[in-house]
C-alpha cells in the first residue's frame, strides 16, 4: 500500500503509538494503519479518553522506510516539548502551586471559630 492513515486533533498534534499527542515530527512514533477502519476504531477510542478533541483521519503518502510523510501544512508551527519535567522553566511553577496549595489546606484543616460544630443526628453514630 501507499499510504497510511494517522489521527490528528484540533491542536495539529498526532496520536502516538503509546496513546499520547505528540507533534508528529518524528514519524517513528505515530500511530498508523493501512486500513481506514481500524484508524476510524482508534478515533472512537481516543475521543473517548477526551470527548474535547475533535480528531481526523489524514492519511499520508509512505517514503521509501515505509514511514509515514506528513504534510508541511498539517504540523503546528512550534514543536511541542517532549518532557515538561525536564525544563527549568516548569520548576519554579510547580513550587507557586505548592505555596498556594498549603494555606487552602491549612485553612481547611482549621475548624471555623464562628461556627459552632454540628449536632449529632439521632440514629446515627
Amino acid at each position: 500500500m501507499s499510504h497510511v492513515y494517522v489521527l490528528t486533533n484540533q491542536h495539529q498534534q498526532f496520536l502516538s503509538k503509546g496513546n499520547d499527542w505528540i507533534d508528529g515530527r518524528e514519524h517513528t512514533k505515530l500511530f498508523r494503519t493501512e486500513h481506514k477502519d481500524v484508524a476510524i476504531n482508534q478515533m472512537f477510542e481516543a475521543n473517548t479518553r477526551d470527548v474535547s478533541l475533535r480528531i481526523e483521519l489524514l492519511e499520508c503518502k509512505l517514503d521509501t522506510k515505509r514511514q509515514p510523510v506528513v504534510p508541511e501544512d498539517a504540523l503546528s508551527a512550534a514543536p511541542l516539548e517532549a518532557d515538561v519535567d525536564a525544563s527549568p522553566e516548569t520548576a519554579p511553577a510547580s513550587e507557586e502551586l505548592s505555596e498556594v496549595a498549603q494555606p487552602a489546606t491549612d485553612a481547611a484543616a482549621e475548624p471555623e471559630s464562628s461556627q459552632p460544630p454540628p449536632e449529632p443526628v439521632a440514629g446515627q453514630a
